[in-house]
């Protein structure tokens, strides 16, 4: 009996988890993620240019101006791109996100932050292209990609968020940085100001030791 209420309850889980809107959160060469400002700026963010320092956070909402956080993740060594992160569209109660089922319209944003500060649990779609609100959020400056919507999928597939029609193709030419006809379409700005305090720190105590010789 033991064993019929396991298997009924696993079969209910799987159905359950079908029946969950699915999206594919990763970037292609046309939706790049770049640098703005910077020492780097013009470039694609990659794990060797300070890409490591950074994360991507997941905004969907079935408003444009109420998006939750549903998944976080780093980036990867190709120029621009983060980690292929399937995706379920699960309820969170820690950050507020409902559970969205498949061929749900959703709106998107995804967003860039520093692996040590904390992504808002939410964010109002209509302040997500406002500078003033990203760098308000701790960080020296956030980044972010348009608002587009998308229609999540469903079972087995995951499809990519760059597939929505919606999503603009980036108009940053980064062929320099990420190959023949690369472009961005994310920007953030780095380094943040703590890091550049830092940096000026030490180029003072290396000119007090130096005239100290």
């Amino acid at each position: 009996m033991k064993k019929v209420v396991l298997t009924l309850t696993a079969s209910l889980a799987c159905f359950a988890a079908f029946g969950q809107g699915k999206i594919l959160f990763t970037t292609d060469s046309l939706h790049l993620a770049y640098y703005s400002s910077g020492p780097n700026a013009g470039q694609a963010i990659t794990t060797g240019n300070g890409g490591g320092n950074l994360m991507a956070d997941l905004y969907l909402g079935t408003s444009a101006t109420s998006l939750f956080l549903y998944s976080s993740t780093t980036f990867t060594a190709t120029p621009g791109k983060w980690s292929q992160l399937s995706v379920l569209a699960n309820a969170n109660a820690t950050t507020g996100a409902p559970l969205l089922n498949a061929g749900t319209a959703v709106f998107v944003v995804a967003q860039m932050r520093g692996v040590g500060d904390s992504p808002a649990n939410s964010i109002n779609g209509s302040l997500v292209s406002d500078p003033i609100y990203a760098a308000s959020l701790g960080y020296g400056s956030y980044g972010f990609s348009q608002e587009f919507q998308f229609t999540l999928g469903g079972a087995p597939t995951y499809p990519a968020m760059y597939t929505a029609p919606s999503w603009a193709q980036g108009t940053f030419d980064l062929s320099s940085s990420a190959g023949p006809g690369a472009r961005g379409a994310i920007a953030t700005t780095v380094p943040e100001p703590a890091s550049m305090a830092l940096l000026g720190l030490g180029a003072a105590a290396m000119l007090i030791f130096r005239r100290r010789k």
